[in-house]
């Protein structure tokens, strides 16, 4: 058997101890992103199944509350939403996943904020970046259009009042009726 010199057996412990370091920081990191995940893609679950006791699990405390005096509609469409995670930040004991969540054609990318609580459980914290997407609005203007089309207005008319529309949707306003505003004699 080979002797080798203390100082020598003492480097290869220290390497082996930190080489394990390594390894269990490592695990522990992917574990926290496929938590972050599994949180995330189970909120957007609880969301399309409406599931209100869930959804309130899910949250912060604070945000619980509010969610408790939200009403959620039903959805129409019974076909299934397509989500799949984009990509996962996580920043000491804040995390943000971005999503796609694509149904019958339309798809959305939120960013889902989870902060850890004392105890180490993700919650969601808030939503942001969720807009509706572009496709859906042409499709409503184009409906729009058609109704307008169907009651007989002139093609100058019918394009002022989806201008006047598209325009309200940028301003984050909405358009009256013009037949409200008309003054009978």
């Amino acid at each position: 058997m080979v002797s080798r010199p203390l100082s020598q057996k003492f480097l290869i412990s220290a390497l082996v101890v930190s080489g394990l370091y390594l390894i269990i920081l490592g695990a522990q990191r992917f574990y926290e992103h496929y938590q972050v995940r599994q949180i995330a893609l189970e909120f957007v679950s609880a969301l399309e199944t409406g599931n209100q006791a869930r959804i309130r699990a899910l949250l912060t405390p604070e945000k619980a509350d509010l969610a408790a005096q939200l009403k959620q509609e039903s959805q129409d469409s019974t076909a299934p939403l397509d989500c799949r995670v984009l990509d996962v930040k996580i920043e000491g004991g804040a995390a943000q996943v971005r999503i796609q969540i694509q149904k019958e054609g339309y798809a959305i990318k939120p960013d889902i904020h989870l902060l850890k609580s004392q105890t180490g459980v993700w919650k969601v914290a808030s939503i942001s970046q969720a807009k509706v997407d572009p496709l859906w609005y042409d499709q409503e203007d184009r409906k729009y259009r058609e109704e307008l089309i169907k009651e007989g207005l002139p093609p100058q008319e019918v394009q002022g009042r989806v201008l006047a529309k598209e325009l309200a949707r940028s301003l984050d306003t909405s358009v009256e009726d013009p037949a409200q505003d008309a003054v009978t004699p």
